[in-house]
Formats: C-alpha cells, structure tokens, sequence
C-alpha cells in the first residue's frame, strides 16, 4: 500500500537499483539527448546507440523515481533532478553518481564482514586498498576524481560565503586536489599568495602555483591561513593527529587552521547527508566523520584549539582552530558563538 511501512522498506530496499539506473542514464547520455526536448524510448535508442525496448523499461524507472517525466503521449522529458545528471550545469552531481555506480556499489557488499570482523569493506572485496584500486585504472580514478569535483564546486562558494577570507594575505591549501576552494578563496581575496599542496602528480598538473609534498612530513610554513579541505574524515585519529601536527608546526602564533569537513549531529535524523557521508567513508577508507566535539578533542591532542564552528549552506562546516594561547578564546567573526571550545548546537562523542 502507497506511504506504509511496507512501501517505504520495499523502495529503500530497492536503492541499489536506482544507483544503477541513475548510471545507465549518465553512460547512455540521455540527460544531454533530452536536453532539446522531450523524446521517445525508439528515438532515444537511435540517438544513443541502445535498443528501444530495455531503454524504455529503465526510462520508465527513472520516471517512477521523479528523474524523468513520463509524457502522456509516452515521450520523456527532464525534471529539475534530471537536469543534475548533466556536466556542467549547477550543482551537477553527474560525477557523484557514476562514483557510486562504478566504486562504491559493489564495495558495499563488505559491509556485512566489515561489521561483524572488522577491516573495511572496499578491501574485503576488491584485496587491495581503495587509492591503490583506482591508481591501476585511469577510467576508475577519472571516475572518482570528477565525484570529487562535483563536490568540491557545491562546496568552495558556500565555504567563502561562510567564513570571511577577505583579508587572508598568504593561504595554503593542504591537500587541496585540482584547487576548486582555493580559486573561491583567491575571488574573495585576489592580492593573497596562495600554494596548494598536494602528491606530485597532482601538483605538477595544478594551474595554480603548487608544490610537492607529503602532509604527513611538511607544508610550506608561515602563511596567514592554511586549509584542510576533506582531508581529516579520508583517515584515522592517529593519521588525522599527524597531518594537524604538519599543520601546527608551520603555522605562525596569529595562523589559522581552517578544516573544511561534515559534522556528525547528535541524532541521525538531524543530519542525514553527514552519516551517510561517514558510512562512505567507512566503506572505502580508515577514516571516519566526527562530531564537533570529537574535533575539539582532536585538535587539542595537537596542541591546537576550536574556536569556532561556522556552517555553510552546502552541508559542511568550517571549523577554526588556532594555536593554543589566549587568543585562540576569541570567536572568529560571523562564527557561531562557541561554548567551552563548542558549537552549543554539535553532537557529543559517543560513548
């Protein structure tokens, strides 16, 4: 029956299908065939290079899940969902999806061993650790790299729109990938000397000026601000310890840390995108998302301190963090008010 328990279970249950019906779209390029306009399964077929009659079954289940619009003349049309599958448009989650179709979705089904012996799924099911995996096939590490970068450009405008970076003279971004929140921050601030740092192979591509390094040894020292983007959740307390180190160790007395990742709310339901981002992560990685006090203490492990926990209209926070000192006491400006080093509306660790 339509909005019972049974309904509800049986569409949840069914997740795995709409993943893949979401790919075959993005791998077919129907969203870009639809954008002239509506458009039947047989003319479809002809325009991407499929047979009319499975296309239209799988048209049909994108449109019982809102991605399409089934016509009553039985053509098909793009909604606004839809629209987000193709490349460029805002918001584009067209490298997030094929991520999920291509990497994470048969990783998944390590969950089960991974909870009951431990490990991580990824490697449960593949034998090999999850960079690794992508570094033997340019198309699986193009496929994850344009997942990143989706997220990425929902990410960098809400993070400056955030957190004034305005009169940041000299920014290092650590582990900052192709750059996408360092350009946001060098529009905001254009006088600023920027570096982003990153594997060697990644920093000989950047177009921004970038160096070589392991965030693990050493980062570029007395800068103004540095960033942490995404980089704390990909590892474990004691890896997430040794970067922070990195960062305070170049740090001048006045620098500041700005970490850029979700946060775990106190109850599930309070933020569903940021578990399920955690669960990403266990099921890839050995790191994990973390509240804000689990921040706090992380930081402080390191000779660091929270100073504020500022969130941005895309999901994640920007947690502030200085070196220990009287200064560090003092609110960021537009940062929520903290109390005790703390976001009062956070989540608490467990247990």
């Amino acid at each position: 029956m339509p909005g019972s328990a049974v309904a509800r279970l049986a569409r949840l249950a069914d997740g795995y299908l709409v993943t893949q019906l979401l790919h075959v779209a993005i791998a077919l390029d129907v969203p870009e065939a639809l954008v002239a306009g509506p458009r039947s399964a047989a003319e479809l077929a002809t325009q991407v290079g499929a047979r009319p009659e499975p296309l239209h079954r799988v048209l049909r289940g994108l449109a019982s899940e809102e991605v399409l619009d089934e016509l009553p003349d039985g053509r098909f049309a793009l909604t606004p969902v839809g629209q987000l599958l193709r490349a460029g448009v805002p918001g584009s989650l067209r490298g997030a999806v094929t991520a999920r179709a291509r990497l994470y979705h048969a990783a998944a089904a390590g969950l089960v061993d991974a909870v009951r012996h431990g490990g991580t799924p990824f490697e449960i099911v593949h034998g090999q650790p999850f960079f690794d995996h992508l570094g033997a096939d340019p198309e699986r590490l193009a496929a994850f790299q344009a997942s990143m970068a989706d997220r990425s450009a929902l990410e960098a405008g809400a993070v400056v729109d955030a957190y004034d970076v305005s009169g940041l003279r000299s920014v290092v971004d650590v582990g900052g990938g192709t750059g996408t929140l360092l350009r946001a921050v060098l529009a905001r601030a254009p006088a600023a000397d920027v570096v982003l740092v990153d594997r060697p192979e990644v920093a000989a591509r950047s177009d921004l000026p970038a160096v070589a390094g392991d965030f693990f040894v050493a980062v570029p020292g007395g800068a103004d601000a540095y960033l942490l983007s995404r980089v704390l959740h990909d590892w474990d307390d004691e890896d997430a310890r040794r970067v922070l180190r990195t960062c305070r160790e170049a740090m001048r007395p006045d620098s500041v840390l700005l970490v850029v990742e979700a946060v775990l709310p106190e109850r599930a339901v309070d933020d569903p995108a940021a578990v399920r981002m955690d669960l990403h992560v266990f099921l890839l990685l050995h790191g994990r998302e973390r509240t804000a006090a689990e921040y706090a203490a992380l930081f402080a492990s390191t000779g660091l301190q929270l100073t504020a926990d500022v969130p941005t209209d895309a999901g994640v926070h920007v947690l502030v963090a200085r070196q220990e000192g009287p200064s560090a006491h003092l609110d960021d400006e537009g940062a929520v008010p903290l109390v005790d080093g703390v976001h009062p509306d956070a989540g608490h660790a467990a247990g």
